[in-house]
């Protein structure tokens, strides 16, 4: 009822874009703003998802991984990303999480849609279980908002959401302002698999709204493969790349 009700009054009354200021966005973007949303190369590690270093125009159904995966393969058997962490979504996304705008999981899971559905439903019969936040910052933004945008994500792709399986049991410190070093020391340790026997002989996939340095997804995913999964996949709204 609240969200109908949210829904309405934006109707009534337009928001400003989050990005240019102007009137007219109640989808947290203006039509202008919104065009200029940039999606994924077509050409992507099988692996991470990074963008490769060369481009192939007929698909023979040949996976390509990068350099670094090849050296060092992540904690995952496979990762998908919707959107690139830049302008204009960066200052959606930086709304949706701090700005106490959970209506703005609907638009963004929108605009993720065409990519992460498709790649999600290819995963029949998958758990997925949103990066959890600890109870004290649950408490203080009230929303968990990796798990609004998996619950729609998901749904699209008759995927089921558990968002008790995986608990973070540490407070940590927020990300921001640390560097990769710092940012796996933060995490470490902080999460657990509270339900093992539902991830036991499972596909799992792994959401979350945006991944940086990927300290947080490797360490869920660690804690993850303890309870014994048949396969743990990572999908996230936004990737950054350095």
């Amino acid at each position: 009822m609240a969200e109908k009700t949210m829904a309405a009054l934006r109707t009534l009354f337009p928001e400003k874009c989050l990005n240019c200021g102007s009137i007219g966005a109640n989808t947290g973007l203006c039509s202008r703003c919104h065009s200029h949303v940039r999606v994924p190369s077509p050409n992507l590690c099988a692996l991470c998802a990074r963008p490769l270093d060369f481009t192939y125009e007929v698909d023979t159904g040949t996976e390509y991984f990068c350099g670094q995966c090849r050296l060092d393969p992540p904690p995952y058997d496979a990762a998908m990303y919707a959107l690139p962490y830049d302008d204009p979504i960066r200052k959606v996304l930086h709304a949706f999480k701090f700005g106490g705008s959970p209506y703005l999981a609907g638009p963004l899971a929108q605009l993720g849609e065409e990519t992460l559905a498709p790649w999600l439903a290819r995963r029949k019969g998958a758990l997925v279980a949103p990066v959890p936040l600890h109870w004290r910052r649950l408490y203080w933004r009230g929303y968990n908002h990796s798990y609004l945008l998996a619950k729609r994500l998901a749904g699209k792709a008759g995927l089921r959401v558990e968002e008790g399986v995986l608990a973070r049991i540490r407070n940590t410190d927020a990300q921001i302002g640390l560097n990769a070093r710092q940012r796996g020391e933060n995490v470490k340790g902080a999460f657990a698999v509270m339900a093992p026997a539902q991830v036991a002989g499972r596909d799992v996939v792994l959401f979350d709204d945006i991944i940086t340095t990927g300290a947080t997804v490797r360490e869920c995913c660690k804690e993850l493969w303890k309870a014994k999964p048949n396969s743990v996949a990572v999908a996230a709204l936004c990737k950054t790349w350095d």
